[in-house]
């Protein structure tokens, strides 16, 4: 899934992060919830963290393909699973960019 290039993703407000090299953890304050992050589900997370503006699926896509070495089909496909998943749990929102 290819998620709407006029999509826009934003991180919860409610949500700590730390980083270590092997990865990162998130902790939502709201809901006490601790969750483990992988080198490159950091490296995305990070990146809409500092993005208070949101980012777009491409930029994400930017983002791990100047850190990773990976397929473009699987790095999409990737992607958008992680963040599907983010938002089922809360941790990330998906908007619509106006023009």
């Amino acid at each position: 899934m290819k998620t709407n290039l006029n999509s826009v993703w934003n991180a919860s407000a409610s949500v700590r992060s730390t980083y270590t090299q092997d990865g990162g953890v998130l902790l939502d304050v709201e809901k006490g919830m601790c969750y483990s992050l992988n080198a490159v589900a950091s490296k995305l997370w990070n990146h809409l963290e500092q993005n208070q503006d949101g980012v777009t699926f491409d930029d994400l896509l930017k983002v791990i393909r100047s850190n990773f070495e990976v397929t473009d089909s699987a790095l999409e496909t990737d992607i958008a699973a992680h963040l599907e998943k983010l938002e089922k749990m809360g941790l990330v929102r998906r908007s619509v960019r106006v023009a």
